[in-house]
């Protein structure tokens, strides 16, 4: 099974290095979504910090899968 790792940033980076094994990317993006309405849920303001909330999703190489990004516009 694929390992996934999943690093914040919002102002300041946190690196995950621990991770995650799940089925597929198609399992890496829910991840990705529900970690980052958990952390939002923790701390809504993170997203009215610098430029929001950022997740980068990486491979077991260290390689980017994708990034998910949450900010208020307006």
């Amino acid at each position: 099974m694929p390992h996934y790792f999943f690093n914040t940033s919002n102002g300041s980076p946190h690196i995950d290095d621990v991770g995650m094994d799940l089925p597929g990317i198609d399992a890496a993006r829910r991840e990705a979504v529900r970690y980052g309405g958990s952390l939002l849920s923790d701390d809504p303001d993170m997203v009215m910090q610098d430029n929001g909330l950022r997740i980068d999703v990486l491979d077991e190489a260290g390689s980017p899968c994708f990034a998910m990004r949450v900010v208020i516009e307006g």
